[in-house]
């Protein structure tokens, strides 16, 4: 077995140099230093002599590091995991923006199970480059979206909190660029549902502090700020079996229980989920 961290590498000391910090370490401890040759450490390097293990004692003290670092012995230590890697938070962006875009369409492209969709407008779902992304994804897997009702009091109230006049803030032009295009759309894939596919495109008339597309296992949480831009929110992706999953996972089951199943006290409240196509005619 070779010395890993060899001169040259790492500290970029020559094989003299390394013995003189070897044997300063030695009269350090009060010991006599060994004197090591050049050959002598030549042959550590290249695996035709193992040093014995008070010499490794010594390499793993003049490099700073273990024994296995530097090619003896093995690392059986349980790797320490973060707060982070438990939380099962993968990834984060600070607003969306071009990389934050590429990640969302290239987990949509491989997404092999579902895509459900909640959020305030989600209009770029409707551009040009995007719709027909959706479509080809909602031939072979089903895509669910559910977005606030351009009408309602609580997405009024949302865009009172913008900084300055958002670009789907009128509702008609949402409705004209977002909703018919998309309602459009569901209507072209409807023979897909029946096949395990197909889009369906939901609106609601309650609140909402994030976003979230929950695209297979995984959660893209977009934050809705106070005196910002929706989309400036952070962007947290969550891809494991945690608490933290379980409970984005729970507020998307939650909102399609009250699509299709709508039970108290939230009936009773007046919160509703119901189909774009109920209310908006499609684009002809």
């Amino acid at each position: 077995m070779s010395i890993r961290c060899s001169p040259g590498v790492g500290h970029g000391w020559s094989r003299s140099e390394l013995s003189a910090r070897i044997d300063a370490a030695y009269e350090q401890d009060g010991l006599a230093p060994p004197n090591l040759t050049d050959p002598e450490i030549l042959r550590w390097e290249h695996g035709q002599r193992r040093p014995n293990d008070e010499r490794i004692d010594y390499l793993c003290r003049v490099y700073r590091t273990r024994p296995d670092r530097l090619g003896y012995g093995e690392d059986h230590s349980v790797p320490e995991i973060t707060h982070l890697e438990r939380a099962g938070l993968t990834d984060i962006y600070a607003r969306t923006d071009d990389e934050s875009m590429r990640d969302l369409f290239g987990r949509i492209a491989s997404a092999r199970h579902r895509v459900n969709v909640f959020g305030l407008t989600r209009n770029f779902y409707a551009r040009d480059h995007v719709l027909p992304m959706i479509e080809a994804k909602a031939r072979t897997i089903p895509v669910r979206m559910y977005m606030m009702d351009p009408t309602t009091d609580s997405r009024r109230d949302r865009y009172r909190l913008e900084p300055g006049e958002a670009a789907m803030e009128n509702p008609d032009r949402y409705l004209r660029e977002v909703l018919r295009p998309l309602v459009a759309a569901e209507e072209r894939l409807a023979d897909f549902t029946e096949r395990g596919g197909g889009l369906q495109v939901w609106l609601y008339n309650f609140p909402c502090s994030f976003a979230i597309e929950e695209i297979d296992d995984h959660y893209r949480v977009m934050l809705y700020g106070h005196g910002k831009r929706g989309t400036d929110g952070p962007i947290l992706i969550f891809g494991q079996d945690t608490p933290y999953t379980e409970y984005f996972a729970s507020q998307m089951r939650w909102v399609e229980r009250l699509a299709v199943e709508p039970w108290e006290p939230w009936t009773s409240k007046g919160l509703e989920v119901y189909r774009a196509a109920d209310v908006i005619e499609p684009v002809t």
